[in-house]
Order: C-alpha cells, then structure tokens, then sequence
C-alpha cells in the first residue's frame, strides 16, 4: 500500500463526500422538522378553536343558570308569601280528632 497522507487526494475526496452526506443528512432534518413544526401548528390552532368554544359555552351556560336562578328565587318568594298548606304550621290549625 502506497504512503497516504491527511492531504492525499482519496482522503480530501473522502471528508468531501462525508461533508456531503452531512448536509445532505441535515437537510432532510430541517425538512423533517419544519413539517413537524406545521402539523403541530395545525393541532394548537384545532385545539385553540374548541378551547374558544367550549368557553363560549360555558359562558352561555353561565347566563342562562344565572336566569334560572333568578326564576327560582323568584319562585321561592312567591311561594313563601302563601299561606301554608300543612296543618299545624303558621296560622293554620291542625284539623280536630273525631271523638
């Protein structure tokens, strides 16, 4: 075998060709990623969207329980101002025992 030094021509030809499989490897890498980085970008945006429509919801929600609850207060005092129906309880006397 002939003497082979760091600056023979099959070494230099060698690190070339690494130096371009390297490249070419990082290349792919960058590609792989930046259509990675896009999917992703598409899921937050999904995610985004129904997170803002669960919100607006629950805000929905919120007011339409709080229109309830107004009823059901409104309801309590109009029953409360009746008289009551249950022998024995505010101004009604219970009914007398047959002798």
């Amino acid at each position: 075998m002939g003497d082979v030094s760091l600056w023979s021509g099959t070494v230099q030809a060698g690190f070339a060709a690494f130096a371009l499989a390297l490249l070419a490897f990082c290349a792919w890498l960058v590609r792989n990623i930046l259509a990675l980085s896009k999917s992703t970008q598409e899921v937050v945006r999904a995610n985004t969207e129904a997170i803002t429509k669960q919100i607006v919801c629950l805000e929905e929600i919120a007011k339409s329980s709080e229109g309830m609850r107004r009823d059901v207060e409104q309801l309590r005092f109009l029953l409360e101002a009746r008289p009551c129906l249950v022998p024995g309880r505010d101004n009604e006397k219970p009914p007398r025992a047959m002798p």
